[in-house]
């Protein structure tokens, strides 16, 4: 994955875009906490509520642009979510391919493996078969062999002995032909025997020379494979991690959105301020939401944003304090 992708890059992003706005959108409402403070219920003197209004500007503006980063970025997040997404099935795609490629290999092999041990019990048949045609060719020869010199006898009695050479004759004849015959029949067996051998050696050869081949195509297929299950697995394990911020983002993005409501609100209220007692309220809400900051999201992990936080907790009693006074002023003039 690449930097841009990762989970601290998003982070160090958030803390460099968004939080230096909302530090100084809660450093101006620290400032007003202060004003009202320091006021109380009395009527406001001018510089007060001038300096008030500046501060609430700065304010307003400052959570406007922390809740404009944090959503920009956000955006991204999600976008990134997106093409890890593609990029993990893309992936995942090519694992299962590369597993298909090597099961298809692994089952090639096989088959080789079988059929070079079948032809090779088949040629050692043959050969032994080969043996034994080429005895049975020889001794059919030196029967045939026999029969000819009986018959040529015979043939050369016939001008002597008629009454005997020619029946011999005869008689050779036919052993002759009968032994020919054999002769032929064991010549055909080792031609056949021999073909069938050369086509087996053959076959033998072409597979001897595949096996290898075979065994180092599926090597490289192995360690694309682990490879590819290797990449799978970090893109998993890095969309998990992306898919945690792109929750805490949601979380951190909907708190400044909620913050920023409360300062316009506040904005709204102070367009006729004259004292605090109107404000309170508001100037209340805004600093508690303030306070909410989700500790457990690691983006608000800042010294700045700890200690403007840790600052405004200390001035919201006093403002509640002030509250509480107003409520009771309030019931006292009843």
């Amino acid at each position: 994955m690449s930097q841009q992708l990762s989970p601290e890059h998003h982070e160090s992003s958030f803390q460099g875009a968004a939080l230096p706005h909302f530090v100084k959108s809660v450093s101006s409402l620290l400032l007003m906490l202060r004003i009202s403070v320091r006021a109380g219920l009395r009527e406001l003197e001018d510089k007060d509520v001038a300096r008030f209004k500046e501060e609430l500007e700065i304010a307003e503006r400052e959570a406007e642009q922390a809740a404009t980063a944090a959503e920009g970025l956000g955006d991204v997040i999600d976008g990134d979510c997106e093409k890890l997404t593609v990029e993990y099935g893309q992936v995942s795609g090519e694992r299962k391919r590369l597993a298909a490629n090597l099961q298809e290999g692994q089952s090639k092999l096989r088959s080789l493996e079988m059929d070079r041990e079948l032809i090779q019990g088949r040629l050692q048949t043959a050969k032994t078969s080969l043996r034994q045609a080429e005895d049975t060719l020889r001794s059919a020869r030196a029967k045939a062999g026999e029969k000819q010199t009986g018959r040529d006898v015979g043939i050369g009695l016939s001008f002597l002995l008629p009454c005997v050479g020619i029946p011999m004759a005869v008689a050779f004849e036919k052993e002759r032909q009968l032994r020919k015959s054999e002769v032929d029949i064991a010549s055909d067996d080792r031609s056949s025997l021999k073909s069938s051998i050369s086509q087996d050696e053959e076959q033998l050869k072409q597979i001897n020379s595949q096996v290898p081949e075979l065994y180092s195509d599926m090597n490289g297929v192995t360690e694309r494979l682990e490879e590819s299950k290797a990449a799978e697995l970090t893109l998993k394990e890095s969309r998990v991690e992306l898919a945690k911020l792109q929750a805490r983002m949601r979380t951190c993005c909907q708190y400044l959105s909620t913050f920023q409501g409360k300062v316009n609100a506040l904005k709204t209220q102070s367009q006729h301020m004259y004292n605090m007692r109107p404000l309170l309220p508001f100037l209340e809400e805004a600093a508690v939401q303030a306070q909410q900051v989700p500790d457990n999201e690691q983006l608000f992990n800042n010294i700045q944003v700890h200690k403007v936080v840790g600052d405004l907790k200390a001035l919201i009693p006093k403002v509640k304090d002030l509250l509480l006074s107003q409520d009771s002023t309030d019931d006292y003039m009843k």
